[in-house]
């Protein structure tokens, strides 16, 4: 697996840590973040050098998977760079959350490459057993997915078929309107973010709204909006923006920016059932 910093640089010692926990799992860990990610600022080095690194990995025969360092910012800027046609004929998994949010929906709708909201190697260092399992069971597993979220709170009840996608909210919407934004029609979203207070989450479902986004999808889940007001103001303003709407919505799902953060294929079938507060994927990612 190639670990790759395509967004902000990542510290040192998580680094170390994080692609010690990859190696434990039994991955082979190839870490190209090179010295120019190691400077100081808030991107992992130049659009050009970052892109060259992310398509040197997928041109690689012997990398089998792709790891993303930490998120931060940057991986919009290089999504015009990158060699999608490569990526379509030789798929590696892509493993991120936050940020490569971009890159995750950019991939798929270029190449129709399952994804994996997952964690960065920055944040396993962090993480907790539950988030290391359910990442190498996401890779691994030769049967279908079934997240169960007992926590989490049933918005809206019902079923929902379509497929998952999604991710940062704040990421998400940027991509809008742009040519890396797939399409959502019969999808399943997820979102999650940190540090946006309501006004802003508020801001962003009415943009949406106003674009007719939401009576096209089969379904909602939230997962962690960590620094962004409390779980009742979150859960109160997505009902009273979203009251109009007939889709199924779970609130609470431990992914995102917090200790847990499940991992979850973008790009695949599966059924979200709120009121049992799962989530059954209808096929396994397909893992070189």
């Amino acid at each position: 697996m190639g670990v790759l910093a395509p967004a902000s640089p990542c510290p040192v010692n998580e680094l170390e840590i994080g692609c010690a926990i990859l190696e434990k799992l039994g991955l082979e860990v190839v870490v190209d973040v090179g010295s120019e990610s190691l400077q100081s600022g808030y991107l992992a080095g130049s659009d050009g050098y970052r892109a060259s690194r992310f398509n040197q990995f997928v041109q690689d025969s012997e990398i089998k998977g792709l790891f993303c360092a930490r998120g931060g910012y940057g991986s919009l800027r290089i999504l015009p760079e990158l060699s999608y046609d490569r990526l379509r004929s030789t798929p590696k998994p892509l493993v991120g959350f936050s940020d490569i949010t971009a890159l995750l929906l950019a991939c798929y709708r270029q190449t129709g490459l399952v994804c994996f909201h997952g964690p960065t190697v920055s944040s396993l260092a962090t993480a907790d057993q539950n988030t290391v399992d359910s990442l190498w069971k996401a890779l691994s597993t030769t049967e279908p997915v079934q997240l169960h979220f007992p926590e989490a709170l049933c918005l809206k009840p019902g079923r929902g078929v379509g497929t998952v996608l999604g991710g940062n909210f704040t990421t998400l919407s940027h991509l809008l309107g742009t040519s890396f934004f797939p399409s959502f029609a019969g999808a399943i979203l997820f979102l999650e973010d940190r540090g946006e207070p309501p006004y802003r989450i508020d801001r962003m479902l009415t943009q949406l709204l106003h674009t007719g986004f939401f009576g096209d999808i089969a379904g909602l889940i939230l997962g962690d909006f960590s620094d962004s007001g409390s779980h009742d103001e979150l859960n109160e303003l997505v009902q009273e923006r979203l009251v109009s709407t007939s889709f199924p919505i779970l609130s609470g799902a431990p992914i995102g920016h917090e200790q847990q953060n499940l991992t979850l294929p973008l790009g695949l079938p599966a059924t979200l059932d709120a009121e049992a507060g799962t989530l059954t994927y209808h096929q396994a990612a397909s893992v070189p």
